[in-house]
C-alpha cells in the first residue's frame, strides 16, 4: 500500500510554534502532548513522533539480535563490555 502524502501550508506563530494540520495528526496518530522529535537536514525540517523512532530502534535491535542469534542478556553483555564496534557513513 503506497504511503499517504499529506500537504498542507501552516503559519509560524510567536515563540516558533505552529499547528500540525488535523489530517496529518489524526493520520499520525498524533495527540495532545505527543512527543516530537525536529531534526534539521540542510535547509527542510522533519518533524518524527518519538513513538515512531522507538518502535523503529526497537525493531533494529531485534534485527540484529535475530541476525546474531543473541539473547537478550548476551546482548546486554555485550553492550557493557564495549565488544562491538561502530559504523560510520
Amino acid at each position: 500500500m503506497p504511503k499517504a502524502v499529506i500537504n498542507r501550508k501552516v503559519r509560524m506563530r510567536e515563540r516558533g510554534q505552529f499547528t500540525v494540520p488535523v489530517e496529518i495528526r489524526e493520520h499520525l496518530g498524533l495527540k495532545e502532548d505527543s512527543i516530537l522529535q525536529v531534526l534539521s537536514i540542510g535547509r527542510a525540517m522533519v518533524v518524527i513522533p518519538e513513538e515512531t523512532m522507538v518502535n523503529e530502534l526497537a525493531r533494529q535491535v531485534e534485527y540484529v539480535m535475530k541476525n546474531e542469534n543473541m539473547n537478550l542478556e548476551e546482548l546486554l553483555s555485550s553492550l557493557r563490555e564495549g565488544s562491538h564496534e561502530y559504523e560510520s557513513d
